[in-house]
């Protein structure tokens, strides 16, 4: 059977890459049975046989062996799904977003400031947006490679 490294099996069976073969084997009946994936109860063909090829991958040791090194060669550190470091591309997004929200905080009240200046000028104004357009520039770069 070929594999697609480039498709997250174990996303799709919802466990964790060190999962054992027991907990693949659960989570591929639970989606299949009790939660209706398959097309006899309801399911989605296409769904179906997706969860089909991901559970026959990672339910043959030697398969998923072959898969994971394909995929921590294609996943670089970081990115999400990656093997190499799971859930660290999840973190790198949430502190994006963090430094994100803190950048907008930060924006508002240099705005308040220069705002509630009795002597506010062009120059001031002109300052202002330099600074909010560097703070932009370096919030919106973090976590991208």
């Amino acid at each position: 059977m070929r594999f697609r490294p480039e498709i997250d099996y174990y996303e799709i069976l919802q466990v964790h890459p060190k999962a054992s073969q027991e907990m693949v084997k659960k989570a591929y009946r639970t989606l299949m049975g009790e939660l209706g994936g398959h097309p006899d109860l309801g399911g989605d063909e296409e769904h179906a046989k997706v969860i089909n090829e991901a559970y026959t991958v990672l339910g043959d040791p030697e398969l998923r062996r072959a898969y994971d090194r394909a995929r921590a060669a294609r996943m670089p550190w970081g990115q999400p799904g990656s093997g190499a470091a799971p859930g660290l591309g999840r973190a790198v997004e949430i502190g994006r977003k963090l430094a994100l929200s803190a950048a907008v905080v930060a924006a508002a009240l240099i705005l308040a400031r220069v705002l509630r200046s009795p002597t506010l000028d062009l120059a001031d104004l002109l300052a202002m947006l330099f600074v909010l357009m560097r703070i932009w520039g370096q919030v919106s770069s973090l976590g991208r490679t």
